[in-house]
């Protein structure tokens, strides 16, 4: 989760069997909040932004997003069936994809 999620009642509700992947904002105090946020805010103090994202996991989210959108858009199967062909579909729906989303 981004910052907006960046809140007491966030990591409360997820206590129930969810382990947080929240980026605390940019001026998150050490001292303050959950164990689990004050614990986040320690690793990317010491460690730095992209340390810590890679370490923890975050960021994650937008490939299986991705994925799913590049399925929604173009369908979730190939019709081909051999797999050089499967290859070149794949290859020729990424391009269409990646036309859509850059107009």
């Amino acid at each position: 989760m981004d910052g907006a999620y960046d809140n007491s009642k966030a990591y409360k509700l997820l206590r129930k069997g969810v382990k947080p992947i929240i980026k605390p904002r940019r001026n998150a105090k050490v001292d303050r909040g959950p164990p689990e946020r004050r614990r986040m805010v320690k690793l990317i103090k010491r460690m730095g932004d992209e340390v810590w994202a890679r370490m923890i996991g975050y960021g994650k989210r937008w490939a299986v997003e991705t994925f799913s959108t590049f399925k929604l858009i173009l369908g979730d199967y190939c019709l081909a069936k051999e797999l050089p062909n499967i290859a070149k579909e794949l290859k020729i729906k990424a391009f269409i994809y990646n036309t859509i989303i850059s107009l």
